[in-house]
């Protein structure tokens, strides 16, 4: 009989725990990929995504799914079909944040890895980068101009998306406490004032193009969180005299990814203690009226990790004349300081949830040891302690093809053919890899954009 028991709990933990496997985010796909796109592979990365649509990325990943896929076409030179993707991408990120803010009441006790993915804020505003400079790479003017008035668009409603979410979040009749959102530091990128720079000034719209330009001055000297780091010098993207330039995009390196963070709740009076296991964040303390002491849970937090490169210098050799790159923008920090804006609303969303699950598994596993004393009871219990930490994983899910840094520089040259090489150094000075773009022709009727890529 003892054997039967044990069967039949050991039967229900592992069906709560396949269950909540469903829930956890998967990385499996990319381990291949990476190790492709290494080897510049990308029809076979881009094979590959496709190929997992529906398997590695569930219907509950599609943004992910169009995100990783458009980014390939853009690396591969498919620069419509990018486009097609990523507004797919975006299409589905607006429509989700809207559900999310009609939902969210009835959201605060789900898991947000059991949920479809929204996007992160930094995606969602360089989706429109790169779109732009698909459009650029096109010579569509207009559209890529729509692309970057969005970037602006996005940037400016940050604090106030979050803020609708954290409203939504504290109508629930099961909040127990009051969720703000935090606040945004990035109001101006200056690689969208760049791109809008650049345009201007083929246009004719010298006063406009030099707005852009003391707009990027302005990027840096009120932002220190996002441009750490020197402004390059762009006098030569508008000075050029009578001759065209040539201008130079690198994406470099490979956009951040998140890891878990595991805390532990203790319960006292009216009161939660909250604390990261590994230390790293300091102790929380929140008055939770009603609670009693005694309890003791435990969930998993996402943080978002800025990935190093080994690419510590970019230069252009035009015509056997070397050009250093300049760093523009950082992708990794804008991903760092945007998840910010979220992050106090979705932390108060995992310790209430955390909490009010704990509670109630309690509960139940109490009723469950009245109704079956002795080992049944026990393993019963057991697996419900197991099922519950299992449901908490941390959404880990973010692209992971968006390069992490963007460096650019302008050369003035004579109109006619130019070779072309992009090099890549790392801080030992080797040479790492060489794009080279063969002859390139230097038209003053063209924008003349060159863009290379080395995301490793």
């Amino acid at each position: 009989m003892n054997k039967t028991l044990f069967r039949l709990s050991y039967l229900v933990l592992l069906m709560l725990l396949t269950n909540c496997a469903n829930i956890a985010t998967s990385t499996k796909q990319y381990k291949d990929m990476d190790k492709l796109l290494l080897q510049r592979d990308v029809p076979a990365v881009i094979t590959q995504v496709e190929s997992n649509k529906g398997k590695s990325y569930k219907d509950k990943d599609m943004v992910l799914y169009y995100l990783d896929l458009g980014l390939l076409q853009h690396y591969n030179g498919d620069y419509e079909g990018s486009n097609t993707s990523l507004s797919e991408a975006e299409r589905l990120m607006e429509e989700l944040y809207t559900q999310s803010i009609s939902k969210a009441a009835l959201s605060l006790l789900l898991n947000d890895n059991s949920l479809d993915y929204c996007g992160e804020d930094y995606e969602d505003v360089y989706t429109n980068v790169i779109k732009a400079l698909n459009y650029l790479q096109q010579n569509k003017f207009d559209d890529a101009f729509v692309e970057i008035r969005r970037i602006d668009l996005k940037l400016g409603m940050l604090e106030d998306k979050y803020g609708k979410l954290a409203s939504g979040l504290n109508s629930s009749k099961d909040k127990k406490l009051d969720m703000q959102a935090g606040t945004n530091h990035f109001h101006n990128s200056a690689l969208g004032r760049y791109l809008s720079m650049l345009i201007y000034e083929k246009e004719g719209k010298p006063d406009d193009a030099a707005l852009d330009l003391t707009k990027i001055g302005e990027a840096f000297a009120a932002q220190p969180e996002i441009y750490n780091f020197s402004q390059p010098p762009l006098s030569d993207s508008l000075n050029a005299g009578n001759q065209p330039k040539l201008n130079i995009v690198s994406l470099i390196g490979r956009a951040p990814y998140k890891l878990a963070r595991e805390f532990h709740i203790a319960t006292s009076k009216d009161q939660v203690t909250i604390v990261s296991v590994d230390k790293s964040v300091d102790e929380v303390k929140l008055v939770w009226p009603g609670i009693d002491p005694n309890y003791y849970f435990k969930f998993s937090f996402p943080y978002i990790v800025d990935k190093d490169t080994d690419i510590c210098r970019v230069n252009a050799v035009v015509d056997g004349k070397t050009f250093e790159l300049g760093k523009l923008e950082d992708v990794g920090n804008v991903a760092v300081q945007t998840f910010k804006i979220k992050e106090p609303v979705i932390f108060l969303k995992s310790v209430t949830r955390s909490i009010l699950k704990g509670i109630a598994a309690e509960a139940a596993k109490d009723k469950m040891k009245q109704k079956n004393p002795g080992l049944t009871g026990a393993l019963m219990g057991f697996a419900t302690d197991v099922a519950v930490a299992a449901s908490e994983n941390a959404d880990l899910r973010i692209s992971r093809f968006f390069p992490n840094d963007v460096l650019v520089t302008s050369i003035p040259l004579p109109p006619g053919e130019h070779s072309v090489v992009i090099e890549y150094y790392n801080k030992d000075n080797v040479l790492l890899y060489r794009d080279d773009k063969g002859t390139v022709e230097v038209n003053p009727e063209r924008l003349n954009l060159v863009e290379s890529w080395n995301i490793r």
